[in-house]
């Protein structure tokens, strides 16, 4: 221990750790913690998961079905995986409702809030790059749609379909670009952004309950009271939370199987394809602008929600306070978070289309046809051939056989 003393900075580390919260500090501020631990929860199954994966077209559902059905826990494994993709959509985009409901965006948190959209953003692509990976007809199709999504982007929008595809078509290239996108250049990005994050949460403190102006030190007022240390306090709860999240998981993992259809059919273009939930709201939002509006609902609306979202304690210049001090962020948040609710459900209840096949009415034929005696005894050795042959035939073969490469037996012509 002297020997790490007096090389690293623990001392100035321990006492940075101590450092007292905000007194209004409460299990809302736990979000973010239980965020990173989704996180790393999901490189951990990942990890798992890429053991035994293939990322060709070939052997792709053979994996992931060998991995549910063969593999020691690999079903477990797989539902924490999957499951965990859903948890982390909910408490990420609960994370970013706290910092609006607080208003923890505003100066000198700045770069805090833009940090913690791009890793959103992070999240979602994380969540659109995974579900082609198990090459089943539903993450082949919906794929197939939000390619075509992005095609319709003004000038860039078909390079970057391309850029995602491959090529032309969607095929083993645009599988394997999915799943290094999904285990290699995400990854990186998400862990390089939530370490600059967390940098700028501990350097700027985290934001508790606003106070007024007149409460600052500066104006004699009492500022913000302090409240409990970070360690081993709040460490302790978002520990706790942990193992709660953790043990929910861990139950629908096992209660609940993850979904697998039949194997990715280019030829189906019947099937009707339908995104995971948390696309769901988009999905419902393109049925709204079609024809020559359709731009609006693919690209100009996500585009200009996600840009706002991005700038907004640029553009939010009012006192800071509580959501329900501010009338107008408190109207604009709510008309937002019920829209995107309510279009997930109307997504998630719309009718799916009845692919299958009606069986077809038999024609009447007029007039009456003449049954072929010949076709009718045709003995069973016969339905190898794709031909029918005469008596005269049979007998040719017995006087000229080179015409074939092999000699047939008596019990073989019968």
């Amino acid at each position: 221990m002297q020997f790490l003393k007096e090389r690293l900075p623990l001392a100035e580390f321990s006492a940075h750790l101590r450092k007292p919260l905000p007194k209004h500090i409460n299990l809302l501020f736990s979000l973010g913690s239980l965020a990173m631990f989704l996180l790393l929860l999901q490189a951990a199954t990942g990890a798992f998961l890429a053991l035994y994966y293939s990322p060709s077209p070939e052997h792709a559902h053979n994996a992931v079905t060998y991995i549910s059905e063969e593999v020691p826990f690999g079903a477990f494994v797989r539902g924490l995986h999957h499951w965990g993709a859903s948890a982390m959509v909910i408490i990420v985009f609960l994370h970013l409702l706290r910092v609006v409901l607080y208003s923890s965006y505003k100066a000198p948190r700045e770069f805090t809030w833009i940090f913690g959209v791009l890793l959103l953003l992070i999240v979602l692509g994380f969540g659109f790059t995974g579900y082609l990976l198990p090459w089943d007809e539903k993450a082949y199709w919906a794929t197939v749609v939000g390619v075509e999504i992005a095609s319709t982007a003004p000038v860039l929008g078909d390079f970057v379909a391309k850029v995602m595809r491959g090529g032309t078509e969607i095929g083993a290239v645009t599988l394997s670009r999915f799943y290094a996108l999904h285990t290699i250049w995400l990854p990186w990005l998400a862990f390089g952004l939530v370490g600059v994050h967390l940098f700028f949460v501990r350097y700027y403190g985290s934001s508790g309950i606003p106070q007024s102006p007149s409460c600052s030190p500066d104006k004699g007022g009492r500022g913000v009271k302090t409240g409990k240390p970070f360690y081993p306090d709040q460490v302790f709860e978002d520990v706790v939370g942990m193992l709660i999240l953790f043990v929910i998981l861990a139950v629908v993992a096992l209660s609940i199987p993850v979904p697998l259809e039949d194997v990715a059919d280019p030829t189906n273009a019947d099937y009707d394809p339908r995104p995971e939930w948390y696309f769901l709201f988009l999905f419902q939002l393109l049925k709204y602008f079609q024809g020559p509006f359709e731009v609006i609902g693919t690209f100009v609306i996500p585009t200009v929600g996600m840009v706002l979202l991005l700038f907004l304690p640029f553009l939010d210049k009012s006192e800071r306070a509580v959501l329900w001090k501010r009338p107008v962020a408190l109207t604009v948040t709510t008309v937002c978070v019920a829209g995107i609710v309510l279009l997930t459900i109307l997504g998630a209840s719309s009718p799916k289309l009845n692919t299958q096949e009606t069986p077809q009415p038999t024609e009447q034929t007029q007039g009456t046809t003449t049954p072929n005696t010949e076709t009718e005894e045709v003995e069973d050795g016969e339905e190898v051939f794709d031909f029918q042959l005469t008596e005269e035939e049979v007998e040719g073969t017995a006087e000229d056989e080179e015409v074939f490469d092999f000699q047939l037996t008596e019990e073989e012509l019968q």
